[in-house]
């Protein structure tokens, strides 16, 4: 693969990794820190989960504007300034003494500094590849299960040792760290004289990267033009599902297991199974399936199972079974995550990626600003995660039954005036 020199983008690949493991940091922890956020500031679990909603309030504009600054800066400068933020703001939610000022800054700075660090990686990471992009992009994408595998038992052992403001500073303290990472990227291959990975190897009648065919045919969307198509929706709604899913099930999990009076740090196993269950799935599907399989029967399959597994928490209250869920929904998870960002830029191109990628992040927001407070409520009402369970697993299925609408977009030609 990397031949006597190693390919720049592959170096590309692994700050991506790093980086989204931090985006992962952001999202496992929360899980965590619910529980002890709810004893310290005496809230309920609606209003505990509701951080998390307030921040993905505040992202959903974030993404947009992440997604033109993707395309019009140096990603390294947008990732390190968002990543900042998002480090500062956790640093800051270990000196926050009510209410309002955990809002702030775990709500308002961590959800617009996260905003860039995910989407930044994909948007570039898709245009240093045009062989290997599923490869690519499955690779980086593993930051966040590989995050969920050691996010959860670090942050629960922090907040036993340290207790839950030492625990907020010490992981913004590794972000300010591991963000030096952004400044291996580059936006473009072309920015150091490169060309896309495997570019050179395109027969001449295959689209080439920048977005032409040997006829000269411009075959990258732009968003308008990319937004404007059912298929582009039916994807959005579907990336929604889909994270509803996981957000009820990754922001509530540990707080169901401690309410069976299991001991934090052994609850917080069956949470990081999902990661390692991801990961494994990851290489698994997104490495070979997608390679082989068309990609909306990896999709359906995939959602439909991870909805399936969820019915293992509605009928057993042992930790084995716990362990299994986490595996089982993790695996199946994996391949949603990187088969999204690759369709679309199957679908769309790559001129417009971060642009269009961006207000596809928007679909990730909806979920994140209404799946945990939901949960949350529901609990509230009824004492129990029965429903809120039941629900995710509706919306899994729901989102699996859109895989038969997906069909790539003919772009409109160009009507030129002859006249002229």
């Amino acid at each position: 693969m990397f031949g006597k020199k190693i390919y720049y983008g592959w170096y590309i690949v692994a700050a991506s990794l790093l980086i989204i493991i931090l985006d992962g940091l952001l999202l496992y922890s929360f899980g965590v820190f619910l529980p002890y956020i709810n004893d310290e500031f005496g809230l309920t679990r609606t209003e505990g989960s509701a951080l998390f909603s307030y921040r993905a309030l505040i992202a959903a504009p974030g993404f947009i504007i992440a997604g033109r600054l993707i395309d019009k800066y140096d990603p390294r400068f947008v990732i390190f300034g968002g990543g900042a933020l998002a480090a500062l703001g956790m640093i800051l939610s270990g000196f926050a003494e009510n209410t309002w000022q955990l809002i702030l800054f775990y709500s308002v700075f961590v959800g617009l500094g996260d905003t860039v660090l995910y989407i930044t990686c994909v948007a570039v990471v898709s245009r240093w590849f045009t062989k290997k992009r599923a490869l690519a992009i499955g690779i980086i994408t593993t930051g966040v299960p590989l995050s969920g595998l050691l996010t959860n038992p670090l942050t629960a052992t922090l907040v036993n040792k340290l207790g839950l403001n030492s625990a907020f500073i010490a992981l913004g303290a590794i972000m300010f760290i591991a963000l030096l990472a952004a400044f291996v990227m580059r936006g473009y291959p072309k920015d150091i004289g490169l060309k896309p990975y495997g570019e050179e190897d395109l027969d001449d009648e295959n689209t080439s990267a920048n977005g032409t065919n040997s006829n000269g045919k411009n075959q990258d969307w732009t968003a308008l033009e990319a937004i404007s198509t059912p298929y582009y929706w039916i994807m959005y709604v579907m990336f929604a599902l889909a994270f509803i899913t996981f957000l009820i099930i990754v922001t509530q999990f540990y707080n169901f297991e401690i309410d069976l009076n299991i001991s934090a740090l052994a609850a917080a196993g069956p949470p990081a199974a999902i990661g390692l269950g991801s990961i494994i799935g990851r290489t698994v599907l997104t490495s070979l399936l997608s390679e082989v399989l068309e990609y909306r029967k990896v999709l359906f399959v995939c959602l439909l199972a991870q909805g399936s597994s969820i019915i293992l928490l509605l009928t057993f209250d042992q930790i084995w079974a716990f362990y299994l869920f986490g595996l089982l929904f993790g695996f199946f998870y994996s391949a949603c995550i990187p088969i999204f960002p690759t369709v679309l830029a199957k679908f769309f191109g790559l001129k417009a990626m971060g642009t269009i990628y961006g207000i596809f992040g928007t679909s990730y927001s909806i979920a994140a600003i209404s799946a945990p407070i939901l949960a949350g409520y529901v609990f509230d009402l009824t004492g129990s995660y029965y429903y809120p369970f039941l629900f995710a697993i509706i919306c899994a299925y729901i989102a699996a039954f859109g895989t038969f609408f997906l069909k790539k977009p003919t772009k409109k030609p160009v009507q030129i005036d002859s006249s002229v």
